[in-house]
C-alpha cells in the first residue's frame, strides 16, 4: 500500500513537471516570436536565426506602409555597410583561419543583415544583391586585420548616427533596429577588435 501512494506521489510531481516544462517552452516560444515581431528589437538572442525564412512574421499585412524614397536609401546604405563588414571579415577568416573576434563578430553581421532584410520584406521591397561577395581582400596581417575592423565599426557607428537614425525618424521600427545595430558596433564590435592583435 505504501509503494502505491509513493508511486501515485511521484507520478503527480512528474505530471506536474512536464506541465511546468510545456508551459515554459510555449512561453520562450512566444517571447522569440514576438521579437521578431516588434521589429527585431534584440540584435541576437539565445536562438538566433540568420535565415531568411526564420524571419518571417505571422499575422501580418505586408507591406507594412510605403517607405520614403530616402528611408528606402537608408535602408539601402546600411544593408551595404554590413554586406560589406560581412564579406571583409569572411576574408580575413579565409586568409588567418576561424580567429577571434573575426569568428565571432562575423555571426552578428550575419544577424544585421538579417535584421535588414526583415525590415525590406515588411515593407515589400526587393532586397539588394550582396555585390561584396568575394570581392574583398583581406589586409596583410592579423593586426592590420584588426585595425581594419576597428576602422569599420567607428564608421559603422557614425553612418548610423549622423545619416541614417535622423532620416528614419518617422519609422519606429526602422530607427530601433538601426539603435541596436549602432550599438552592437560601439558597445561590443569596437572594444573587441580594440583588443585584438
Amino acid at each position: 500500500m505504501k509503494r502505491h501512494i509513493v508511486l501515485a506521489v511521484a507520478l503527480v510531481i512528474a505530471l506536474g513537471l512536464a506541465v511546468l516544462v510545456a508551459r515554459e517552452t510555449e512561453k520562450n516560444q512566444s517571447q522569440s516570436t514576438g521579437s521578431m515581431n516588434e521589429g527585431t528589437q534584440s540584435v541576437v538572442s539565445s536562438e538566433s536565426c540568420v535565415a531568411d525564412e526564420c524571419l518571417a512574421a505571422e499575422g501580418l499585412d505586408f507591406p507594412a506602409g510605403t517607405l520614403t524614397p530616402a528611408v528606402q536609401d537608408a535602408l539601402r546604405l546600411a544593408l551595404e555597410d554590413e554586406y560589406r563588414a560581412a564579406a571583409t571579415y569572411a576574408a580575413v577568416l579565409e586568409k588567418f583561419g576561424m580567429r577571434r573576434p573575426f569568428s565571432m563578430i562575423i555571426r552578428a553581421e550575419e544577424q544585421h543583415i538579417s535584421r535588414l532584410k526583415a525590415l525590406y520584406d515588411k515593407y515589400g521591397i526587393t532586397v539588394p544583391e550582396n555585390s561584396y561577395l568575394g570581392s574583398v581582400v583581406a589586409p596583410v596581417s592579423f593586426s592590420a586585420a584588426c585595425q581594419t575592423g576597428v576602422a569599420a565599426e567607428i564608421a559603422n557607428v557614425a553612418l548610423y548616427e549622423k545619416q541614417l537614425i535622423p532620416v528614419a525618424t518617422e519609422y519606429p521600427d526602422i530607427v530601433r533596429v538601426f539603435e541596436n545595430l549602432r550599438d552592437a558596433s560601439e558597445l561590443r564590435h569596437l572594444p573587441a577588435f580594440q583588443r585584438c592583435q
